[in-house]
């Protein structure tokens, strides 16, 4: 008796041994919370490495802007002997050059250069001469060209920060939408289970009472019909809850590993405060309008139609030349002055200018309004938001009462089967909204932080 026993305990350790091994290999579903899920759809987006790249670009073009308004460039230049048909001459002579471009201006250059030779009858080194020369050209209508690339290349790189930023908050809103539409996918789908399950449970005493001959064929007809159409519900959610989650994780999160959502809960107080807050008697701040995109490339645009004027006006202005230098005969400067004596279409170039000065401001003035009202329409879904959630005790109360109502009906026979599924129905949904109904606030106060230019602060609301 003892050696059978034995020899089952071994035979059922052998079998358990691959069912182990099994699970092992397959652990199942790994848990995903929101968070996680918004750190892998940051880091897959190409959106977001694509403006990380532009920032990255802005900061080294601003850096080779103000390299070349404040350091000077150094050339080097060497002439070898000349040669000729008679072959070198007696003095074989070569020139050796250094030249500094300064910025300084216009154009400034310093260069000196040394001959020098070598006589072959003697067999010495000779010095036939040297020179200095400094050159410097100003043109009055582009002194501040210098100042202005390193005020755009400046910009630029505010810009791609800003764009950076607008990259992430958008993924970050996108990525939390998604994962709420799939928790309330998955809500749905194991409500059709349930359904399923207590449509059934239905078929079953209702087969009981057919054949107790309490209850008709009919009504196990209907009790059938039932069933059906629970299982058509389960397989019709069932398919789209996969489909969605695949996309999802395959699409936003850059993954093909199976995951299994996790609900998440919200300081709803906090939460209720903190929108209350952005809606009653909050005004929008100026700096969110001056600083959304469309108005700034509106105030770049106004900034470009002015200087094109200053241009324009200052065009008739001369340019100025200096060139001094030194050698081994002397020294010497001269000078130049140049300008345009006459053009035809000066003063329309002018008049050009300033209707596209006009032109811009009125663009400013109206991407500022469009931004405003932007930003107005997105405090007022905060506020319809806010309100729809102050409404969900009071409709709670309703349901309640009103499944007490339909409960005491049901059990006079004042309504048919037909009418209570309808209702039951109808309680599914609103219970199934009631945390959408969160997520939506959430996303509205979120965005609403977003279009006034503040941080999203995501990560305290999800801790």
């Amino acid at each position: 008796m003892v050696t059978r026993l034995l020899r089952c305990l071994w035979v059922g350790i052998f079998l358990l041994i691959p069912c182990i091994g099994f699970a092992e290999s397959n652990p199942g579903p790994v848990e995903l919370p929101l968070d996680e899920a918004i750190g892998l759809a940051l880091e897959h987006h190409s959106d977001v490495r694509q403006a990380e790249l532009e920032l990255q670009i802005a900061q080294i073009e601003l850096e080779a802007a103000w390299a070349r308004s404040t350091v000077p460039s150094i050339g080097l230049q060497v002439n070898p002997p000349d040669l000729s048909t008679g072959g070198l001459a007696e003095d074989i002579q070569g020139t050796f050059g250094v030249g500094v471009s300064l910025p300084w201006g216009a154009q400034t250059n310093l260069s000196a250069d040394l001959r020098l030779g070598w006589n072959r009858a003697t067999g010495e080194w000779s010095n036939p001469g040297w020179g200095i020369a400094y050159a410097q050209q100003l043109d009055l209508a582009q002194l501040d060209a210098g100042s202005q690339e390193l005020i755009a290349k400046r910009q630029a790189v505010t810009d791609a920060q800003s764009a950076l930023g607008r990259a992430r908050n958008t993924i970050v809103l996108d990525t939390i939408e998604a994962y709420s539409d799939l928790l309330s996918a998955k809500a749905l789908f194991i409500q059709a289970q349930a359904n399923l399950k207590q449509a059934e449970a239905d078929l079953a005493r209702m087969q009981e009472q057919v054949g107790a001959g309490i209850k008709g064929e009919a009504s196990l007809l209907e009790a059938e019909l039932a069933v059906l159409d629970a299982q058509i519900m389960l397989e019709q959610v069932e398919t789209i809850y996969a489909t969605d989650k695949e996309t999802f994780g395959r699409v936003t999160l850059g993954i093909r590993e199976e995951f299994e959502l996790v609900a998440f809960a919200l300081p709803l107080s906090l939460l209720t405060q903190a929108a209350a807050e952005r809606v009653i008697g909050a005004e929008i701040p100026q700096a969110a309008i001056t600083d959304a995109p469309e108005v700034q490339a509106a105030q770049q645009r106004v900034a470009d139609a002015k200087e094109a004027l200053r241009a324009a006006n200052v065009d008739a202005l001369p340019e100025l030349s200096i060139e001094a230098g030194i050698d081994e005969a002397g020294w010497k400067v001269s000078w130049g002055v140049s300008f345009d004596l006459f053009e035809p279409d000066r003063f329309l170039e002018i008049d050009i200018a300033e209707a596209n000065l006009d032109l811009a401001e009125v663009q400013l003035e109206s991407a500022q309004e469009r931004v405003r009202n932007s930003i107005l329409n997105q405090q007022t879904a905060l506020g319809q938001s806010l309100e729809d959630l102050g409404r969900l005790p009071l409709e709670e109360e309703k349901w309640t009462l009103e499944e007490q109502v339909m409960q005491a009906k049901r059990e006079a026979g004042a309504i048919s089967e037909q009418d209570w599924e309808e209702f039951l129905e109808g309680k599914q949904t609103f219970d199934l909204t009631k945390d959408e109904r969160v997520t939506s606030l959430l996303l509205a106060y979120l965005a609403y932080r977003d279009g006034i230019g503040l941080e999203l602060e995501w990560e305290e609301w999800l801790q």
